[in-house]
C-alpha cells in the first residue's frame, strides 16, 4: 500500500517516515517531490480540521494516492487563542521571530497563566472512495520564557509541558507518545488493518 504524505515540510516528512518505520509498517509512505507534485496548497480556512482535509483531497486527487495530511495550530488562552490556526503565518520572519513576538506580547503575564495547547489534526483521504479518516489531538502545556531544546521546531523551544518537561528537548521515541502524529498514525494503522481484513 502506498499513502502520499500531503506536505511540503520536511520536518513533518521526516517524522512520518520515522513513526510509520517505528510501527514496522509495510506501507511506502510518498513525498510530493516523488509524486512530481509542486504544488502548495493555501491554508487559508479557518479551522485546522478545514486545512487539513483540504490539502488531503487535493493531494489525493491529484496523484490518485491514498494521501495523509495534517494541521497544527497553537492556542494561547489568555490571547484569545492566538496563534491559532495561522500559527506559522501569525507574524513574519523566522521561527525565532515569532516566538519572540509570542513572549512580547506575553510580558508581565505570569507563567501559570499562560496556559495553552498544541492540536493537530490528521487526515487520510482515499481518492477512490472520496472518503476521509480523521484524528485529532490536543497536548496541554504552557508558554515559558526560557528557550530550550533544540529537537524541535516551531513554538517548540518556548512550550512548556503540564508535567513540566520541555517539549523542544523531547527526543522523537518520546514525542511520538503524546504528538498527534505519533497518536495518530497508530490509530490509522488500526484502521487500515480493519478495512484491509474486510
Amino acid at each position: 500500500m502506498k499513502i502520499l504524505i500531503g506536505t511540503n515540510n520536511e520536518n513533518k516528512l521526516e517524522q512520518f517516515r520515522r513513526i510509520f518505520k517505528n510501527f514496522d509498517s509495510d506501507i511506502e509512505l510518498v513525498s510530493l517531490k516523488e509524486a512530481g507534485i509542486i504544488d502548495d496548497v493555501e491554508e487559508d480556512e479557518d479551522n485546522l480540521l478545514a486545512n487539513a482535509r483540504n490539502k488531503a483531497c487535493f493531494y489525493g486527487e491529484k496523484s490518485e494516492l491514498l494521501t495523509l495530511a495534517d494541521d497544527t495550530g497553537l492556542f494561547v488562552d489568555i490571547l484569545g487563542g492566538e496563534p491559532g490556526v495561522h500559527a506559522k503565518r501569525w507574524h513574519g520572519g523566522t521561527e525565532l521571530d515569532r516566538n519572540n513576538k509570542l513572549l512580547e506580547r506575553l510580558k508581565g503575564i505570569p507563567e501559570e497563566k499562560r496556559t495553552c495547547r498544541y492540536t493537530g489534526f490528521l487526515v487520510l483521504y482515499d481518492p477512490r472512495t472520496k472518503e476521509f479518516w480523521e484524528y485529532k489531538n490536543d497536548i496541554e502545556g504552557l508558554i515559558s520564557d526560557e528557550f530550550r531544546g533544540e529537537l524541535g521546531f516551531g513554538y517548540d523551544p518556548i512550550f512548556k509541558l503540564k508535567d513540566g518537561g520541555r517539549y523542544g528537548e523531547l527526543i522523537d521515541e518520546e514525542r511520538d507518545t503524546i504528538s498527534h502524529r505519533g497518536l495518530g498514525v497508530k490509530e490509522l494503522l488500526k484502521f487500515l488493518g480493519r478495512k484491509k481484513d474486510k
